[in-house]
């Protein structure tokens, strides 16, 4: 059987708070003098355990006379406290298996370094990290009737300007008729009839991918990776080929 204060301290309870609050079972109603007897705290010890343990329903006061006593809970406290906490790391654990996804997406170093956005806020964020980055060259595919039905193209605006004024080449296939990011209406290629309802969009540009959703729940995904944005850049070279011929 494990011994109380092992037990105590699984709870969060501190050394000092298991002395206090075992000196006060044993001993009664004390005061802060008799309790840095008892544990051979300093009396600033015993009061800061003290205010911890009444604030985890641990123990209560009463004035008598001119003193001020301090008394342990009954044992069965102990239980209720622990019943709590026990629903208290259920609820955390229940939150950190929702967030989990979200953590191992922000994982760094030698691995892709992958962002999530969601909702409207999503496309901004990609408008945002296209601006900052002030790529020299980009390739881009997408919906651009269904990006346009979303942003408003005052929106678009200072992200198409920028590119035009820092003279990057773009590259892009449309869906459809509409434009997005294409500074220059000679770069834009139309996919074939039967391939233009995807609804999405993906962009490469330096050493990025970004993955807009762009019906539903709208979500963007920016992986920062050379390899991968590297691949995908052959891929857009290839149907680029593919569609001027």
């Amino acid at each position: 059987m494990k011994e109380i204060n092992s037990i105590l301290k699984s709870l969060g309870l501190a050394e000092s708070e298991i002395k206090i609050y075992l000196a006060t079972l044993k001993h009664g109603a004390s005061t802060v003098v008799q309790l840095a007897k008892y544990t051979e705290l300093s009396r600033q010890a015993c009061y800061v355990g003290i205010e911890q343990m009444t604030d985890r329903g641990l123990m209560s006061s009463v004035q008598h006379g001119k003193k001020r006593l301090f008394s342990a809970e009954p044992p069965d406290k102990l239980l209720a406290y622990a019943k709590r906490k026990e629903l208290e790391m259920k609820e955390r654990i229940d939150d950190l298996k929702e967030q989990l996804p979200k953590l191992k997406l922000q994982i760094g170093g030698e691995k892709p370094v992958i962002r999530l956005y969601e909702g409207k806020e999503s496309i901004q964020a990609f408008l945002a990290d296209l601006q900052k980055d002030r790529p020299k060259e980009v390739y881009e595919i997408a919906d651009a009737d269904a990006f346009n039905a979303l942003v408003p193209t005052e929106e678009v605006a200072p992200t198409r300007n920028l590119l035009a004024r820092i003279r990057s080449k773009v590259h892009t296939i449309y869906a459809k008729t509409g434009d997005f990011l294409t500074p220059k209406p000679e770069a834009r290629h139309i996919l074939p009839n039967d391939m233009k309802d995807f609804k999405s969009n993906i962009t490469v540009y330096g050493n990025k991918v970004a993955l807009v959703s762009l019906e539903g729940k709208l979500y963007t995904i920016i992986i920062e990776d050379a390899h991968i944005a590297e691949g995908l850049r052959i891929l857009f070279k290839l149907g680029l080929k593919g569609l001027k011929k």
